[in-house]
């Protein structure tokens, strides 16, 4: 095995990449979805004792309210300072008594007992017992100066009376007493006791814990227990050696775990209770479905394993197949061959790397063949490029030589048109592929200006409106000159009078406008139409197109107007633009809008 090879990288790297986290996670796959497991359990568990909380907390104080009918019917409260003698009084407790029985489902029976006549009043099955001359009932607790408790479960009485229909044997009841008051002073007047069935706490609690697996403890103030899963245990004092530190916290809710169990607390908290409501859950409950998910895992994660063992191996033979060909085919082009036939049917980046090395073949042979016709060509240019500088210098050198000897001999106005011939050659041959300002092409023209108005005897007027805050305007070098050359190529009429020529420019946001306006005789309108269709065509090239244009309107041209707005939109990248106008009744306008934010780009054709 060639340990150098990218395909044995490639197969190591990905088995490695792939069994280290296979292992390790399978190593903490159980510890991880335990713990998960142990929170999801401890979250849902905490949201269902929440929502009983709130239903028996509901149910607590409905019941409360319930009792508190002994003060808010206050027909009921007079009727008790009365015997059972006075049958209005009677039957007023008793109509109050046979309401409280029938406000809530599950309450068994309600018992009243007058402190100051001795008597006593049970509605049960619907009909109401009275007794007079005889003593609180004994098993009533004692209730230590509360004014209202609940008794935990115990077994249902008839608190003395003799009943049409006896209770069974095992029926457990919780049993709410109010001491009625003589308001506002605190004096007891009698007792009111609300029997409750044991489904009061069963069909709410048995919503909250599955009774095959886990515990339901609900536990009072006091420590005994109100309900719990085992019926033996309701009623008796909790023993568990966790209660006093859940009880003692003063926490409303919460969990913790002791002995391998979890235990999930919320306090039952209302006018009539303080109690505490645990669930106990056994952890091995919750870790026989970890156990179960871990296996999935385990067994998902192997068949994982070899799904990817295999994809690498495949996938790096894929990869690194049609890599050594596309060496292969290397090697035969460094030995010389360059007519290596390199194709492929891929869409992936292999087959873009195919379809570029091909390309790039191509390129390489072209660059060889063209390679010789470049030598042949930078030859001639280089002959052609000696002698067109001979010219040039010698025409500038004779004209100053021309001016000097005008000086010499007093002709001050020839010396200064020759003078501005010189600098218009100068201005022309050298940097024509550099911008300009504003100022200097203007410049140029007024020297082109001044040879003119020599030419024509001033038979023009010159008109310059330019803004100075345009004159350090960078613009291609002769764009301005042509122009003003086209008047008197086209539109000076030297028989008419008045004639001028216009320069103005002003600045714009991010532009300057130039235009170049005359009175001469205009362009012709099938011309006009046809240089309108010109520029609309430029006008919708790409700048490559605008380079290939340039080139073969020039040829055809010269440095006409169409050349000047491809010049223009080149330098400019797009930005900038050219109309021309014809004038009414006589003359022709042409404005260039060049663009001035920031400086062009770098490699912007300014020809």
């Amino acid at each position: 095995m060639n340990w150098s090879s990218i395909r044995t990288k490639l197969i190591a790297f990905m088995l490695l990449a792939t069994i280290i986290p296979t292992t390790v996670s399978i190593m903490i796959s159980y510890v991880t979805t335990t713990n998960a497991l142990k929170e999801r359990t401890v979250a849902e568990n905490q949201n269902l004792l929440y929502q009983g909380r709130m239903n028996l907390e509901s149910s607590l104080e409905e019941l409360n309210r319930n009792s508190l009918k002994v003060y808010s019917d206050p027909d009921f409260f007079r009727s008790l300072h009365y015997s059972h003698e006075n049958i209005s009084a009677s039957g007023r407790q008793t109509a109050t008594l046979q309401s409280m029985y029938q406000a809530m489902a599950g309450i068994r029976q309600v018992y009243l007992y007058v402190d100051a006549y001795r008597e006593s009043t049970l509605y049960a099955q619907d009909f109401a017992k009275k007794a007079s001359d005889i003593n609180l009932y004994h098993e009533i607790p004692d209730l230590h100066d509360r004014s209202l408790f609940i008794q935990p479960p115990h077994a249902l009485h008839s608190y003395g009376f003799q009943l049409a229909f006896p209770y069974e044997e095992d029926a457990q009841v919780l049993t709410l007493y109010r001491v009625i008051e003589r308001v506002p002073s605190s004096e007891r007047i009698g007792l009111l006791a609300i029997d409750l069935d044991m489904t009061f706490l069963s069909r709410i609690s048995s919503q909250l814990y599955q009774p095959q697996h886990e515990e339901l403890y609900i536990v009072n103030e006091d420590g005994v227990i109100m309900y719990a899963g085992n019926k033996e245990a309701i009623g008796q004092p909790i023993q568990a050696d966790w209660y006093h530190s859940v009880r003692d916290s003063g926490q409303q809710e919460g969990h913790f775990e002791h002995n391998d169990n979890i235990y999930v607390y919320n306090r039952i908290q209302s006018t009539v209770s303080d109690w505490l409501m645990v669930k106990e859950i056994p952890t091995s409950y919750i870790l026989s479905s970890a156990e179960r998910t871990a296996f999935i895992n385990i067994l998902l994660l192997s068949v994982s394993f070899l799904v990817i063992v295999v994809a690498t191996i495949w996938i790096s033979v894929r990869i690194t197949a049609p890599i050594r060909e596309l060496v292969g085919f290397m090697s035969q082009v460094k030995s010389g061959r360059m007519s290596v036939d390199i194709e492929s049917d891929r869409k992936d980046e292999i087959g873009i790397l195919y379809r570029r090395f091909g390309s790039m073949m191509d390129t390489i042979n072209n660059l060889i063949l063209q390679e010789y016709k470049l030598k042949l060509a930078n030859r001639t240019n280089q002959l052609r490029a000696l002698q067109a500088q001979v010219n040039p210098h010698f025409m500038n050198n004779a004209l100053q030589t021309i001016g000097t000897l005008a000086l010499e001999n007093n002709m001050k106005r020839i010396y200064s048109l020759i003078s501005a011939l010189a600098r218009m050659m100068r201005y022309s041959m050298y940097n024509t592929d550099q911008p300009v300002t504003l100022q200097t092409e203007l410049n140029h023209v007024k020297d082109y200006i001044e040879l003119q108005k020599e030419r024509f005897e001033n038979g023009f007027d010159f008109r310059y409106d330019v803004e100075e805050s345009t004159l350090q305007t960078l613009i291609p070098k002769m764009l301005i000159q042509p122009l003003v050359e086209n008047y008197f190529k086209h539109g000076m009429n030297p028989v008419m009078e008045n004639n001028y020529i216009l320069i103005q420019s002003r600045l714009l946001p991010s532009f300057v406008e130039i235009t170049v306006e005359d009175n001469g005789n205009g362009m012709p309108e099938e011309q006009y139409k046809v240089l309108q269709e010109h520029l609309q065509k430029i006008e919708q090239l790409d700048l490559e197109q605008l380079h290939i244009h340039s080139e073969s309107e020039t040829d055809q041209i010269g440095i006409g107007l169409i050349n000047i707005m491809t010049r223009l939109k080149l330098y400019s990248r797009g930005k900038s633009s050219f109309k021309v106008e014809n004038n009414q009744p006589q003359g022709f306008r042409v404005v260039l809008t060049i663009h001035v934010e920031g400086e062009p780009d770098e490699g912007t054709d300014r020809r």
